[in-house]
């Protein structure tokens, strides 16, 4: 895979058999509680991150929510992706049922800004 930079700015993602645009984000809240030890849980998630292959991870951990932004590879499904991630966030916190997986414009740290601030976070306190 390689990386290019499109006329608009976002990242194209050249893979040997196709190209992919944009990336995904999946955010967990907790039941209001605070997240435990968030520097754990956020190193527990690079790691989870670097074994399922993600491109691009930027993970933000605040007091009682998580956002974790990638590109997906191909060869992961959402559903084994969530699995996962929410078997290793289980010991930081009291978790909602629900959480969500939604698709983001780019996973560069300027859209990643852009979106953090429109759902009321500041890219820097995570």
């Amino acid at each position: 895979m390689r990386k290019e930079i499109d006329k608009q700015g976002r990242t194209l993602y050249i893979f040997h058999r196709g190209v992919a645009q944009g990336g995904n984000v999946y955010v967990h809240k907790t039941k209001g509680e605070s997240i435990k030890e968030r520097d754990r849980l956020r190193n527990a998630l690079n790691k989870q991150a670097a074994e399922l292959d993600l491109i691009d991870t930027t993970i933000k951990v605040y007091n009682t929510i998580i956002f974790i932004f990638f590109h997906m590879p191909k060869k992961l499904s959402q559903l084994e992706l969530e699995n996962s991630i929410q078997e290793t966030i289980k010991p930081f916190g009291n978790w909602d049922e629900e959480n969500a997986f939604m698709a983001i414009y780019d996973p560069q740290e300027r859209f990643i800004r852009k979106d953090l601030e429109r759902w009321g976070c500041n890219y820097d306190d995570g």
